[in-house]
């Protein structure tokens, strides 16, 4: 019996059902980065992208002192809040009606102050998140499997 549970356990690693996701997806729908690694997510067209957000789950957790975040679309352009893109003064984006040519790699750039308690010396970071967003026609599963679905 015990050789059985072993083997499912080492299969269902091998699968990849077992790993862990290069993101973190919270309850209220924000989709964090991770650095070093794309996110891939895959949106129904005609329906609002996920809330993205511009740091890491980590990084989220701590005090953060005067950031900034930069935010370039599949076009290599600055993305600036219009009536389809809406970008938060804390670094959160949203893609609404989400449309196939909007597909591609959004990055963003945080950028961050760490103080030094015994000097007071201030150090710049910064960090890059990348998420790669694919407009999808219907609910059809894909293969190989992305980070992350969105298909509400």
């Amino acid at each position: 019996m015990r050789a059985w549970v072993l083997l499912f356990a080492v299969l269902w690693y091998l699968t990849g059902v077992g790993r862990q996701r290069y993101s973190e997806r919270t309850k209220k729908g924000f989709i964090y980065g991770k650095p070093g690694h794309l996110v891939k997510i895959y949106v129904k067209l005609h329906r609002n992208s996920p809330i993205l957000v511009c740091m890491d789950f980590k990084r989220a957790e701590k005090e953060t002192v005067d950031p900034t975040y930069l935010w370039i679309g599949p076009n290599e352009k600055q993305l600036t809040g219009n009536y389809r893109i809406n970008i938060t003064e804390t670094g959160k984006l949203m893609v609404k009606d989400f449309l196939e040519p909007l597909s591609g790699l959004y990055t963003c750039t945080l950028s961050y102050k760490t103080v030094r308690a015994e000097t007071q010396e201030e150090k710049m970071v910064k960090q890059r998140y990348d998420f790669m967003i694919f407009g999808k026609r219907s609910d059809r599963r894909i293969f190989p499997e992305p980070s992350l679905y969105f298909l509400p």
